[in-house]
């Protein structure tokens, strides 16, 4: 009998984490962190970090993909 899936036992939220914080996409994230602080901190005047944010996103995507369609049954 086939398993069921729990939508709480979602590996993505988790692999993406994991992902965020390898050495591949460590720098992009560092990146996005400072940038973050900047805004925050007001010292950023227009700044935004989208472009931060969506290089991250990037690497973050690559790195999870093939860790994602392992765990498709």
């Amino acid at each position: 009998m086939a398993e069921e899936w729990n939508p709480s036992e979602d590996p993505k939220p988790e692999i993406e984490a994991a992902c965020a914080d390898s050495h591949h996409c460590h720098s992009l994230k560092a990146k996005l962190d400072s940038c973050t602080a900047r805004v925050e901190g007001g010292d950023a005047g227009e700044e935004t970090c989208v472009e931060e944010f969506f290089d991250l996103m990037e690497c973050v995507n690559h790195c999870a993909a093939d860790k994602l369609f392992a765990k498709l049954k």
